[in-house]
């Protein structure tokens, strides 16, 4: 697999806001070490656009659902919406090697929570955006 820049968007999909009180619980949300910035940095240099699907001129987006566990560690990643195969494994790849992350938290306690993820796969933007 040939690496190459890619649009990679990539939006962290939560219900609530990273961190809120309600009913005197506080709650915070499961976050890439570094924030939203270092994950797009990170998917940036780690997705590698597979030959076959630069040839065949194959984009979309692919959702990719895991979930953080109390101790950070990534588990249990799967598709949720299929863009091609080929993108998907890539996609799957790049989730499953990704450092621990920063896990959710109730009342300061740690938490397994399912994180879904987009990642785009755009052969026409020569930038990362976010």
């Amino acid at each position: 697999m040939k690496k190459m820049k890619l649009f990679v968007l990539a939006i962290v999909c939560f219900s609530a806001p990273l961190f809120s009180k309600t009913d005197g619980i506080a709650i915070t949300k499961p976050q890439f070490p570094g924030g939203d910035k270092a994950l797009v940095d990170y998917l940036s240099n780690s997705v590698k656009y597979p030959e076959e699907a630069q040839k065949q001129r194959w984009e979309g987006k692919t959702l990719v659902a895991f979930s953080v566990n109390e101790d950070g560690t990534i588990t249990n990643a799967r598709v949720l919406k299929s863009s091609w195969m080929i993108l998907d494994n890539e996609a799957l790849r790049v989730v499953k090697n990704m450092p621990k992350w920063i896990p959710a938290t109730e009342n300061g306690m740690n938490k397994k929570e399912m994180v879904v993820l987009p990642i785009m796969f755009d052969l026409t933007r020569k930038n990362i955006q976010y």
